[in-house]
């Protein structure tokens, strides 16, 4: 444990999001250690149960020059692995595990796992039987699966976990990744950076700050006609007028129904209305008129003619060309134009970790308990980070804070939420202060909640529940993704 936390808390973008919340990990004895952590966090275990920190990777695949083939105790063993395409495993016979009734677990000899982008081709490969198990998370493609005969399915829409929610994602500063920049990441971009000076004990030039702050360095857009970063545009979802108009064009209920096939809810936040932290947080309702009303104030105000950015979306998904025709038109009447960049989903969410984007298709957060998110929407004053030379009372957003959302309002809630005593009434009153501050921002145009479906051929048995490695306790399944196959059969 102590070794995996060392790996990942060096690890170039895992330990972003680790290093703000944990300081250390130091053995006790052979089976206990300690956690240390960087803020107080009253509510941690949950994070162990559910996030990344709870994977324990095989030591010897932490060394240099490792290439990345599985080792471990799992009941699977690579056949081969080609990402995007088929990887296929084949049966550990030394695996640990046996049933109740001593049988040696996993029950299937191999598994074939394949890639298909398309949701609709997901569900046709399934109806032809060309293969045996899928998941979906488009609302319209897990709708279409009522219609498939042959077939067995379950959706995660009433599971008590708060769902990740289904969102455009802003880059509401307009700029590069701040923390990358603070960092000394982007010299490619002729940016120094000001943790370099900093680590040799020198005072940053001001120059070198505003260099990585903005100030027409990492300020910039999406070129709609190279379709790449640009720092000579002007950005305009950094102005959260225009991000309001945004939400108040888009008809969410319109979305829910018609395009994502009215699976799961509408969302107005990170909670499902159902959950013990939802309360309203007053999310712009839909509102064409004012949101025109705000574009053309924009436009007056800026002297410009014209309002538009790009919107990155998965390339060769049917779906998610369908939803982007929907924002184009919702937007365009109310004077914004848009144009998508489609990416493979991996270059998707790099060029959102680099800031490097306006707005994309994004789905996040949820999860058993709020303060899995938190390393989501850390900002930290700019004078923590070396940023002396900015105005006092500047936030700097973290290197995960995809949105770049710095506000101290925010802030302040989540960590007086992670003080508060699990299940209190002071944690949920903070959470929803978080909620109702984004409602505000606007960091996210929220749509709604994202359902994971997963569904199988009728001769697929034991998919949906599995029994834990005590043997007795029942397992929902799959969770998260994740589901138990040495407990599967066919029959």
């Amino acid at each position: 444990m102590v070794a995996n936390y060392t790996a990942a808390a060096a690890d170039p973008t895992v330990g972003l999001a680790i290093q703000p919340i944990i300081k250390s990990v130091v053995a006790v004895d052979n089976y206990t250690v300690t956690y240390n952590m960087v803020i107080p966090f009253s509510t941690y275990p949950s994070n162990l149960a559910e996030q990344q920190t709870a994977y324990m990777a095989h030591p010897t695949s932490m060394v240099a020059g490792y290439t990345g083939n599985p080792i471990g105790t799992g009941p699977f063993q690579v056949k081969s692995w080609q990402v995007g395409v088929e990887s296929q495993l084949t049966k550990n016979k030394g695996y640990w595990r046996k049933d109740a009734h001593g049988r040696r677990l996993p029950y299937l000899s191999q598994i074939n796992f394949k890639t298909i982008a398309d949701p609709t081709a997901r569900n046709q490969a399934l109806q032809t039987g060309a293969v045996d198990i899928i998941v979906q998370q488009d609302g319209a493609s897990i709708a279409a699966l009522k219609k498939i005969s042959g077939i067995n399915y379950r959706t995660d829409a009433s599971d008590h976990r708060d769902p990740s929610v289904n969102c455009l994602i802003l880059n509401t500063s307009g700029t590069l990744n701040q923390y990358f920049a603070w960092a000394g990441e982007f010299t490619s971009f002729g940016i120094a950076g000001v943790y370099p000076y900093l680590a040799q004990g020198k005072a940053a030039p001001t120059a070198a700050q505003l260099a990585a702050y903005n100030t027409g360095t990492i300020t910039g857009a999406i070129d709609p006609s190279s379709m790449q970063w640009n720092p000579k545009l002007i950005p305009v979802l950094n102005d959260v007028t225009i991000r309001q108009a945004c939400a108040m064009a888009i008809n969410r209920a319109t979305y829910f129904k018609d395009i994502d096939g009215g699976v799961g809810f509408e969302a107005d936040g990170i909670f499902k209305k159902t959950s013990r932290y939802y309360k309203n947080p007053g999310y712009p309702a839909y509102n064409p008129s004012s949101a025109k009303k705000l574009v053309q104030a924009y436009m007056k105000n800026n002297n410009v003619t014209t309002v538009g950015f790009v919107i990155d979306i998965i390339a060769g998904s049917t779906a998610a060309t369908k939803q982007f025709s929907f924002f184009e038109q919702q937007l365009a009447a109310v004077g914004i134009t848009v144009t998508p960049r489609p990416l493979t989903q991996s270059t998707l969410i790099q060029n959102v970790i680099y800031g490097e984007y306006d707005c994309a298709g994004w789905n996040q957060f949820g999860g058993a308990d709020p303060s899995v998110n938190y390393v989501w929407f850390l900002s930290q004053p700019a004078t923590q980070l070396g940023f002396t030379a900015l105005p006092s009372g500047t936030y700097i957003p973290g290197a995960v804070n995809f949105a770049h959302l710095a506000d101290p309002a925010v802030e302040g809630a989540m960590l007086s939420a992670l003080t508060a005593a699990p299940g209190s009434a002071s944690l949920r009153s903070n959470w929803q202060a978080v909620n109702k501050q984004f409602a505000k921002d606007i960091p996210y145009l929220w749509l709604d909640t994202t359902v994971s479906a997963w569904a199988a051929r009728k001769n697929v048995q034991n998919w949906a529940y599995g029994t834990a490695a005590d043997g007795t306790t029942r397992c929902l399944t799959p969770d998260g993704g994740a589901a138990r196959w040495d407990q599967i059969w066919k029959s």
